[in-house]
């Protein structure tokens, strides 16, 4: 009996490891590509441009005349 109270009084006073975590990477991302866009900013309206808008805002194939290419 003597033993276990001995035992459980060394490990509470013993010190506990100190066990850090690395600092969460935050990935910014920029540019009307990297959300999964075609990655055109039409010059009429400043604007990335939707897949679903691309032909008719950029033209067919994208003018770089009506729209930039980003990403």
């Amino acid at each position: 009996m003597i033993t276990l109270t001995l035992l459980a009084l060394l490990l509470a006073e013993s010190p506990r490891p100190q066990w850090s975590q690395p600092e969460p990477q935050v990935i910014f991302c920029s540019g009307c590509g990297c959300r999964g866009g075609p990655g055109w900013r039409s010059k009429r309206t400043g604007q990335c441009v939707g897949k679903k808008n691309l032909a008719k805002e950029c033209g067919r194939p994208p003018s770089s005349k009506r729209c930039t290419k980003e990403n």
